[in-house]
């Protein structure tokens, strides 16, 4: 019998901010003391506490901008959610990678699911990998159009010559398709690639792509 496999669903992208905050602390509440996300599985990727450190921060905007509906509040409030739907793309990545595609541990974290259409294998390699620097210092954002097949992918970065297979280093598990990479050293090139792991096997890594943070 073929094994089924459950993708997470997150729901978020018509959510409001006020309730993505009351979504987001049912996740941490069903995460704490869940066994399927304890030591020696991997453990939450963002943590939980920063997870629910960037919820604080974006109950807090709300209330400002209830209270005070200027400008101000308003770009700090939208900052604000597009970060923490941010933080719920790559915490659905780090459930869906957590779970093995099993459906009570994915519903077991707060979050929905939708069956896979059909059992799949060897993933097609991602393709058009682009890099840019952003406004942020220290931030660049990569992305790749869809792998066919893929589960989720890993992210790969070096800061040496992309074309030679020593220097990468794993940056992100995620089951999106960009990354948003911080804290980087400013004017400092960086390459990215990636893999797109499947149920039996994982693409050869894509093309890689490079930017100069900012």
């Amino acid at each position: 019998m073929k094994k089924v496999w459950y993708i997470v669903k997150l729901g978020i992208d018509r959510i409001t901010s006020t309730t993505l905050v009351e979504k987001g602390r049912n996740i941490v509440a069903m995460m704490i003391g869940n066994p399927a996300f304890l030591a020696p599985n991997p453990l939450p990727n963002p943590s939980l506490e920063d997870f629910d450190t960037a919820l604080d921060k974006l109950d807090t905007a709300n209330q400002a901008y209830a209270f005070n509906r200027g400008k101000v509040e308003k770009d700090a409030r939208d900052l604000a959610f597009s970060e923490m739907k941010e933080m719920f793309h790559n915490m659905g990545g780090y459930v869906q990678l957590a779970s093995g595609g099993k459906k009570e541990v994915i519903i077991s974290a707060g979050l929905d699911v939708q069956k896979s259409p059909t059992p799949v294998g060897i993933p097609s390699v991602p393709g058009d990998v682009r890099a840019a620097s952003t406004k942020v210092h220290g931030q660049i954002i990569a992305r790749w159009k869809a792998s066919k097949g893929h589960r989720f992918y890993k992210l790969f970065r070096t800061e040496g010559d992309p074309s030679l297979e020593t220097g990468w280093v794993l940056v992100a598990e995620t089951g999106k398709n960009r990354f948003v990479d911080n804290g980087l050293e400013r004017f400092k090139t960086y390459s990215y690639r990636v893999v797109a792991i499947g149920t039996i096997g994982n693409s050869i890594p894509s093309d890689a792509a490079s930017a100069t943070a900012a």
